[in-house]
């Protein structure tokens, strides 16, 4: 007999008693895998319910893999596979993941891996961060934001919340960054952007549209970080052009176009991640065309492009860009905030139609709300009022910490190039004589966080640089910072490191 306690006073139906019943004795080994329990008209009349209840607790335990129900045949305990528990319950992994993966998701993980390694360095108290190129929070737009997100919602309701009708993200918005690209002397129509989920995905993007494994795409070196994976990601090589101070050395470029096909040339004309140049008018004229010539595209990487705060704008390359071969990047994340993940690309109108195309396939569509926030943001004129903050704040903190730099930092031990904009410095520290130099241990042990040169070139180099991110950081940490690194540096050319 299967001794069942049913409660009266039990709030649960009574099918649900006898299952949760039923799963305690098999869990706990009182019932064992092959044993037979009452038929459904039997434990009916044992425990003085209709058939009909015993039968659906009989199918539910059934379902969740407790019971064999076989026709004119007693249900039995079933053979259960065991639940696994967190990361397998501690069994053997049978999947090498290693070997699993493809080559290039492999070389990718391995840049995952020392981008988390550099993470886990131990720092002094108080730590500097120059290292982040995140936004300053405590600049954050948020009440005007909020604003705009309660006005995109109200305006546009449910029409938000299902799937975009566009795929080339929400038309308003389109047309509004259009118009703003015009101010930045870029002839485009809404038709003509393509927005996405930052611009990491906008740089991704273009790489698939135009790159095939094996191919070869120019960078500047050093260049983005985050681009160096992405392009081994997608099996390419990569042609590494140095960067002089007048930026992309174009000699280098135009001997290498003489020689071989290029699927892209990948350019930051403003404010260069990491070494911070800004190219001159004349060199963006001969980069488009040398380019129009060899009939090579060019990924114009404007990530930074309203964070000119010091001299003379000098218009974008795709402000020239006559025969439509250039293919320009812009987001928020680096003068808004990064959480909204909008970026864009302003390219010629079948580009973004194949980029659309590329998107079904990929993610289907962006959200539209974060999107119809932004639209509200910018028509408010609160995005405008937002720059001019932004504006106003890193002039002093650019000045800040070029002054500091000139005031600390010994001319023997350092050399950099003044940006006229945007949040880097870009540091060489001179040879120590007899000895190398753990600049970023060094700096860690004081509490200064700075990113180290090696992962922005594609190629390992034997200088020693640093980048210095003002991104996050005030006036007066930017002056205890830089008075840190100056000592690391005094310590170094001492010969001592603690």
């Amino acid at each position: 007999m299967l001794l069942l306690e049913l409660d009266d006073r039990d709030p649960k139906p009574v099918y649900r008693q006898i299952i949760d019943g039923v799963r305690r004795k098999i869990e706990s080994g009182v019932l064992r895998a092959g044993d037979k329990l009452p038929s459904t008209r039997r434990l009916a009349e044992d425990l003085s319910l209709h058939r009909s209840t015993v039968a659906l607790s009989y199918q539910e335990l059934w379902a969740l893999g407790y019971l064999d129900l076989r026709p004119r045949s007693s249900p039995r305990v079933r053979e259960r596979v065991r639940i696994a528990g967190a990361n397998g319950g501690g069994d053997e992994a049978l999947i090498d993941w290693g070997r699993a993966s493809a080559p290039a998701a492999g070389l990718a993980y391995q840049a995952y891996l020392q981008a988390e390694r550099e993470t886990d360095l131990s720092y002094g108290s108080s730590p500097v961060d120059f290292r982040s190129l995140d936004m300053d929070r405590r600049l954050f737009p948020l009440e005007s934001f909020r604003r705009a997100m309660s006005r995109a919602l109200l305006k546009n309701g449910a029409s938000l919340l299902g799937y975009p009708s566009d795929r080339a993200g929400f038309p308003p918005l389109r047309e509004t960054l259009a118009r703003r690209l015009r101010s930045h002397g870029i002839s485009v129509t809404a038709p003509e952007i393509f927005l996405t989920n930052g611009a990491q995905q906008a740089l991704d993007m273009v790489l698939r549209l135009v790159a095939a494994p094996g191919r070869a795409v120019a960078i500047e070196s050093p260049t983005y970080r985050q681009i160096i994976p992405l392009i081994r990601l997608h099996g390419l090589k990569a042609l590494e052009v140095p960067v002089r101070d007048d930026g992309m050395d174009l000699s280098v470029l135009a001997a290498a176009l003489r020689s071989k096909k290029l699927a892209l040339v990948y350019t930051m004309p403003n404010f260069q991640n990491p070494t911070g140049v800004t190219t001159s008018q004349a060199h963006r004229e001969r980069l488009l065309g040398l380019c129009e010539t060899h009939r090579i595209p060019i990924l114009e990487d404007g990530f930074e492009e309203e964070m000119k705060y010091f001299g003379r704008v000098v218009l974008p390359i795709k402000s020239m860009d006559r025969h439509r071969l250039v293919i320009y990047c812009g987001t928020l994340s680096k003068v808004l905030f990064p959480g909204v993940r909008i970026g864009w690309i302003a390219a010629d109108r079948e580009c973004v139609e194949r980029l659309k195309a590329i998107r079904l396939f990929s993610e289907l569509a962006t959200s539209a709300v974060p999107q119809a926030a932004v639209h509200e943001f910018f028509e408010s004129g609160a995005y405008d009022r937002h720059v001019s903050r932004m504006h106003r704040v890193f002039r002093k903190r650019m000045q800040t910490a070029l002054r500091t730099l000139s005031q600390e930092l010994d001319p023997e031990w350092a050399e950099w190039r003044e940006p006229k904009g945007g949040y880097l410095i870009w540091i060489r520290m001179k040879p120590v004589p007899g000895r190398a130099v753990d600049w970023e241990g060094l700096l860690a042990g004081l509490g200064v966080k700075v990113s180290p040169g090696r992962p922005f070139f594609f190629s390992r180099t034997p200088a020693s640089h640093l980048r210095l991110s003002i991104s996050t950081v005030n006036e007066d940490e930017i002056v205890e910072g830089v008075g840190r690194l100056a000592e690391a540096a005094r310590r170094a050319h001492a010969g001592r490191t603690s």
